[in-house]
């Protein structure tokens, strides 16, 4: 049973030293994760302030167009007045330039708006610009520099697995299954030390009679508290 105990615990070591590899390369991966997210919603957004700016240019130059012919419409208008010797004719054309100066005036208050509109919108794309720039020199320099940790972190998670999958396999299955369970439950902490009659993962007290039984290895023992495997280690003389 002190074997089986011993194996237990270096399974134990292998997957703690798995957890604690998988969350180095979380963190490793995490700041270009970052980066990538930051780069894609800094181009998204540039997309789509330059479709809004693309139809506003559309829109603008449409407006000139059409204000320059109600300019020309009005010229037209003023040399037809000296031709004009009635009055109804001279009141209906007088009548129909004043319309299109109105027209002309709400044209140009619409082309302001737009450009006042326009204003912010540039400045915002060439503020998302030096910052996607940024991003991409970033993240491709983040790339390089984890690139060879991550790949160093995996070979090394690889060979434990190996490893690990080894040892398991040399475990009762019963057992095996019985550990992963509380593994997972009891954070990472599956298999610990029962000393001076308390568990030392919860620090309950142990009944005696378990505690005395622990002591003889004859059978694997939980810990009546917290369900973790116990085992004990006699006292080194110095």
């Amino acid at each position: 049973m002190r074997e089986e105990i011993g194996r237990l615990i270096s399974l134990q070591n292998l997957d703690r030293e798995l957890h604690e590899s998988t969350a180095k390369l979380a963190a490793v991966t995490q700041g270009v994760d970052k980066l990538r997210e930051e780069t894609a919603a800094a181009a998204i957004e540039i997309e789509r302030l330059t479709a809004e700016q693309t139809q506003a240019e559309l829109a603008r130059r449409q407006l000139e167009r059409d204000l320059a012919e109600g300019e020309a419409r009005i010229r037209n208008s003023r040399m037809r007045q000296s031709l004009i010797r009635n009055e109804k004719e001279l009141q209906a054309l007088a009548h129909e330039i004043e319309t299109q100066k109105e027209s002309n005036q709400r044209q140009e208050a619409e082309l302001l708006q737009q450009m006042e509109a326009a204003e912010p919108r540039i400045a915002r794309l060439r503020e998302l610009g030096e910052t996607l720039e940024k991003s991409r020199t970033e993240l491709a320099a983040a790339e390089k520099e984890i690139a060879g940790r991550a790949e160093e972190l995996k070979e090394s998670m690889r060979k434990r697995r190996v490893e690990r999958d080894l040892l398991a396999a040399q475990i009762d299955g019963t057992l095996r299954a019985r550990y992963e369970m509380i593994f997972s439950r009891r954070g990472g902490l599956a298999v610990t030390l029962a000393r001076g009659g308390t568990c030392q993962g919860c620090r309950m007290r142990l009944p005696p009679q378990i505690y005395n039984e622990i002591q003889k290895f004859q059978q694997i023992h939980a810990c009546p508290n917290c369900q973790r495997i116990l085992y004990f280690e006699p006292a080194v003389e110095t």
